[in-house]
């Protein structure tokens, strides 16, 4: 059983635990420096604090029965689709899982999760970013009725040349 609960103030330091447990294995190689720098802009407590107090920002850990953690989700309400028409969207930040737990359908959990938190604010769309170097997650978000919308460049300090491709995809909701 999988219990998908918000992440309170009070749970700061451990979401930056579970951050840091969940990027690194996956994405350490699209970095020079293995993410450090990366992994300590996005993770550091002030910035968790900002997103926390931030009523359009919500974020879940996914629990396990035995209470351990097998990943987050992220959700930004009220998030228009840069550079499109779309306005009335929801961006599905961050959708991670431990090691452990990939493969066993804790990803597709969370997805209906947040299909089902979309729907109550009547928002249109849902949409998200994923590198176009990983096609595990690219096919798994094809499945789950994500289209490819365009692709940019990202300016980011110390991520390979090779890399720096990531799409924007986006779900129309029913």
């Amino acid at each position: 059983m999988l219990r998908i609960e918000r992440v309170l103030p009070q749970d700061i330091l451990t979401l930056q635990r579970v951050v840091e447990e969940t990027y690194l294995p996956y994405f350490r190689y699209l970095w020079h420096d293995e993410g450090t720098a990366y992994l300590a802009y996005i993770n550091n407590v002030e910035v968790l604090e900002q997103h926390l107090a931030k009523p359009q920002h919500h974020y879940y850990f996914a629990r396990l029965e035995d209470d351990t953690i097998a990943g987050y989700l992220k959700l930004i309400f009220e998030a228009p689709i840069p550079d499109t028409p779309f306005s009335n969207a929801v961006s599905l930040d961050k959708i991670y899982l431990t090691e452990a737990a990939k493969g066993k359908g804790i990803g597709k959990l969370l997805m209906d999760f947040a299909d089902e938190q979309v729907q109550i604010t009547k928002a249109e769309y849902m949409w998200l970013r994923v590198m176009d170097s990983n096609a595990y997650n690219l096919d798994f978000y094809v499945k789950n009725g994500y289209k490819i919308l365009y692709k940019r460049w990202l300016e980011l300090p110390n991520i390979k040349e090779e890399y720096r491709g990531i799409f924007t995809m986006i779900k129309r909701l029913a």
